[in-house]
């Protein structure tokens, strides 16, 4: 590797600042969480769907340390395109740019963007962190394969943990200005959030309009992306059409029930190819799923686990159809993606649809609730011996006989009260 094939991705080297389309001036919560690791010794992962602005933190972590920092110890790279080892990288910035040995070297900061696909990452990443003290690491990656068993066994106490989810609507909200810095949302916000939900998820869409371009863009940026290369690169290879047709089935039907039985008939596999490319989907964070939560030992089984897309846009990605003909099915996968559900609830014919806090709150999903959703809510949660019910309405905003009715728009600014009373 040369020189030029650095400076590159580091222009920074020679202008001594950040672009502001690689660096823009919103910063979102992940970016806070990993600029307050800065000063520990351990690496930093940051992991999550394609498109969700790992690469954007990356940059502003750059552009902040170029405050104080000389810019030739902060070397950036990704592994995106290139067939470089993170081996090869790391010899070519030493002996290219520092010219001198690590250890002699002083305080450098090193950011691997999609380091999963270097396939010498770990070891390369573990001998260099135990060997120079003084090097600051950060690591992305668009699948939780960087957190998998054998890099955490590999790495223990080596790194910390930054998660970086698709775009809330509360960040949408602050990116586009539609709601002054620590303003209260109202019912002006409405229009947005369905603006929101066709984009759910990914930053550059923030101000796009074009519809078509919108699901041509997480078709194929994302959706397309994961399925034709992350997927064989990581996993090896894989019935491509079958992984579609799974991802299909449960985003156009969101909640579904994974019946591995009907499934490996619907789509002419066995079971266990089927349960295998659904822990695929899973690691590549394009679903989400959810357990049924057991109230007696407070944890979830992994019969009757039920998926949902990531985001809202990846239902309109991959069915327009479903889209628009299943509002409900909409609005319910932003919920238990908006409050990171994990666990939903069924016994018998009583159902819950998201419970939260180890079974302390029962969240259900209406689009006009009335008196009997409320009612049924409050019977299913007393079987769950939750003490919140909440109920996330499409625009509705009152107390319905114990149980708080809480509108779409509102629903992050009220989880976010919830956690600080």
């Amino acid at each position: 590797m040369r020189r030029q094939e650095l400076e590159r991705l580091n222009e920074w080297w020679g202008t001594k600042s950040v672009r502001e389309e690689l660096a823009p001036s919103y910063h979102r919560k992940p970016f806070d969480d990993a600029l307050r690791l800065l000063g520990y010794r351990q690496a930093v992962m940051l992991t999550g769907l394609r498109r969700v602005g790992k690469s954007t933190i990356l940059y502003q972590l750059v552009k902040r340390l170029l405050r104080d920092e000389k810019p030739s110890r902060i070397l950036y790279y990704s592994f995106e395109e290139g067939g470089e080892s993170t081996r090869a990288v790391m010899e070519a910035y030493e002996r290219e740019v520092l010219k001198k040995p690590l250890d002699e070297a002083g305080k450098v900061y090193v950011f691997l963007d999609e380091v999963q696909y270097s396939g010498d990452w770990l070891p390369t990443v573990k001998r260099y962190y135990d060997l120079y003290p003084k090097l600051k690491l950060y690591l992305s990656g668009s699948s939780s394969l960087l957190i998998s068993g054998r890099a955490l066994a590999s790495l223990a106490g080596r790194f910390f943990f930054v998660e970086v989810y698709p775009m809330s609507f509360r960040e949408f909200v602050e990116a586009r200005g539609a709601l002054p810095a620590g303003g209260e949302p109202s019912s002006r916000l409405e229009p947005v959030f369905f603006d929101y939900l066709r984009k759910a998820g990914f930053p550059e869409l923030v101000t796009w309009e074009d519809d078509a371009r919108i699901v041509e863009y997480v078709r194929n940026s994302v959706v397309d992306r994961v399925l034709l290369r992350d997927l064989p690169v990581l996993f090896g290879p894989r019935d491509t059409l079958l992984l579609g047709r799974l991802l299909a089935a449960f985003a156009s039907r969101p909640g579904s029930m994974a019946n591995l039985n009907e499934l490996a008939g619907e789509f002419g596999a066995t079971r266990i190819t089927v349960a295998r490319y659904l822990k695929s989907l899973e690691t590549s964070l394009l679903l989400r799923p959810l357990g049924n939560f057991r109230p007696s030992t407070r944890s979830s089984s992994r019969k009757l686990r039920k998926y949902y897309p990531a985001t809202t846009s990846l239902i309109r990605a991959v069915s327009r159809e479903a889209y628009e003909a299943d509002t409900g099915g909409v609005l319910e996968t932003y919920v238990v993606n908006a409050v990171r559900a994990s666990h939903y609830y069924r016994k018998g014919q009583v159902e819950i649809d998201a419970v939260l806090h180890g079974g302390e709150t029962a969240v259900e999903v209406k689009q006009i609730p009335d008196a009997r959703d409320a009612l049924k809510l409050s019977r299913a949660a007393a079987s769950l011996g939750a003490r919140r019910k909440m109920i996330v309405a499409s625009s509705d905003s009152r107390q319905l006989k114990g149980v708080e009715v809480v509108p779409a728009y509102a629903l992050e600014w009220k989880m976010e009260e919830k956690k600080n009373p």
